[in-house]
């Protein structure tokens, strides 16, 4: 953490018990530690909670774009149904007036009108 060895942990040991005095140095090293415990644990719990987050968010973005994917393919398929779905009505028809070709879906003249109209 500190990356503090023997010699300078001996020698900041030897200056707190000069400066705090021997009566007060057990209570100011029980609450510096207790301090950093504190510290320790907070910020494990921020880690913590930024990395979740980070997996939600990740999770997230790969969660749109596959409903953005199959949002596409569902929409294509739908095109594609609706178009032969109108392919197949214009055969019906077709098939139904019993012409072959595009062109013999032509009116016929309608009825009462006299053979010189009729062409």
């Amino acid at each position: 953490m500190l990356d503090i060895g023997m010699p300078e942990f001996l020698l900041i040991a030897a200056i707190a018990l000069v400066v705090i005095g021997p009566d007060k140095l057990p209570a100011v090293a029980k609450t510096l530690g207790r301090m950093f415990g504190e510290l320790k644990k907070v910020t494990n719990e921020f880690k913590q909670t930024m990395e979740s987050e980070l997996k939600l968010n990740e999770t997230n973005d790969i969660d749109e774009k596959e409903i953005i994917d199959k949002a596409e393919k569902i929409n294509k398929q739908e095109n594609y149904e609706i178009a032969s779905k109108h392919d197949e009505d214009k055969n019906e028809i077709r098939d139904d007036s019993g012409c072959e070709s595009e062109n013999c879906l032509e009116k016929e003249p309608a009825k009462g009108t006299t053979k010189d109209e009729r062409g």
